[in-house]
């Protein structure tokens, strides 16, 4: 990989750590439409979970480690932590289908 390449890699992974340490406090607190709408109408559920058999948990449920989902520093954590993952996933997959042709 020439220099050129690894330049647009790093801006790119700079691009990416920024809007996710900017997206916690930009982001509204009530973004889902379809749930909104559902309980204003009354059709919403609520149900947990641990009470739906066979759906695990999620790593990051709502992008939070901690049982306090306001917790921003640790929502900008999680948020690199799955752009990086996501951005050495894409880099694997390239790099796959690259050596096969």
């Amino acid at each position: 990989m020439d220099k050129k390449d690894m330049t647009l890699i790093g801006i790119a992974i700079l691009i990416c750590v920024v809007i996710c340490v900017l997206s916690p406090y930009l982001a509204s607190g009530d973004p889902d439409g379809l749930e909104k709408s559902a309980e204003d109408s009354g059709l919403a559920e609520d149900f947990s979970v641990e009470e739906i058999k066979g759906i695990p948990d999620a790593i990051f449920p709502d992008y939070a480690f901690a049982d306090n989902p306001d917790s921003q520093p640790l929502q900008i954590v999680a948020l690199v932590i799955g752009a990086i993952i996501t951005l050495v996933l894409g880099y694997a997959v390239a790099e796959v289908v690259k050596n096969r042709n």
